[in-house]
């Protein structure tokens, strides 16, 4: 992709963010509507969506060759991805091509767990302590673009990718804004069965990548680190019981910028990841002092 279309890009992520009631857009990119029962994320002509419902939370995505599934249901989470047999012609050829040019490793999906690195607030031990195999990352990452610095060896790697935070809250509580503070909001423990904060972004990376030939240069492994910067685009809480089921909207004092240290390593479409935020979670003395982090697998590679 020229790199004109990537200027423009940039402009439009850091420039044009147009929100509306349930409704953001950045540029012609980008689409985020959020409806009672479903999230949906467009990127280009693809469409990502997330369904909301008494029994589980799914998320479909359909992008590129690709077909995935999340499925969350009673306690367990399970992963369905298949994919269109046209491409499979197309991705030989890319893979000739790889042996030949410096092509990065960004675009694709991952899927990962999230925590919070940080202090207590509020006097509450168990404020902000999560589920931590619950508490799942999505990374939809759409857009790649290399600069090769040796040619099949070392690179520059940027992009914009779409990522989805979820924090399953461990007790039965949810959080809410009192008097421009965030404080804990208790929830009937009977009954009770999920708790949850979710929270979207819009990332732009800025990775050197390092490749090793492998298997008599049929492959290559690839290691690299940088940071990722990141555009709140929406938040919400959830939570159910036997008796409610409760959705909240809301900014929730979470940074509308974030920055992270990144960093991968992995062999042909498998990978892992590791990213820590610089940046804290909420804005300066309107919450916990928090700080992400996030480990997981990168499953495919566009």
């Amino acid at each position: 992709m020229k790199r004109a279309v990537i200027t423009t890009l940039l402009i439009f992520f850091f420039a044009v963010a147009l929100v509306a009631q349930d409704t953001t857009r950045v540029g012609k990119v980008v689409e985020v509507k959020e409806g009672p029962g479903r999230t949906e994320v467009g990127l280009f002509r693809d469409r990502i969506y997330i369904d909301d419902n008494d029994d589980n939370d799914t998320t479909h995505i359909r992008f590129g060759k690709r077909n995935i599934e999340i499925i969350e249901r009673e306690g367990q989470t399970n992963i369905n991805m298949h994919r269109d047999r046209f491409w499979e012609d197309d991705d030989k050829d890319k893979d000739n091509w790889k042996h030949n040019n410096f092509d990065g490793h960004w675009a694709g999906f991952e899927l990962g767990v999230n925590g919070f690195y940080g202090a207590n607030y509020l006097g509450v031990d168990e404020f902000m302590e999560l589920n931590q195999p619950k508490s799942i990352e999505v990374n939809i990452n759409f857009l790649e673009y290399n600069i090769a610095l040796k040619e099949n060896r070392i690179g520059l790697v940027t992009g914009m990718g779409w990522s989805m935070n979820n924090y399953r809250f461990d007790n039965p509580l949810t959080i809410e804004k009192v008097n421009g503070m965030i404080e804990p909001k208790p929830i009937d423990p009977d009954g009770f069965d999920k708790s949850k904060l979710t929270v979207s972004y819009l990332t732009i990376p800025l990775l050197l990548e390092f490749q090793v030939p492998v298997n008599r240069r049929s492959n290559y492994l690839f290691v690299q680190g940088g940071v990722i910067g990141g555009l709140n685009i929406g938040s919400h809480t959830k939570y159910k019981t036997d008796h409610t089921k409760s959705k909240d909207r809301g900014s929730f004092n979470i940074n509308p910028f974030k920055y992270s240290l990144a960093g991968r390593i992995g062999l042909k479409d498998i990978s892992l990841f590791a990213t820590y935020s610089l940046s804290t979670f909420f804005k300066e003395n309107k919450g916990p002092e928090l700080f992400p982090f996030s480990i997981g697998i990168g499953l495919v590679n566009f």
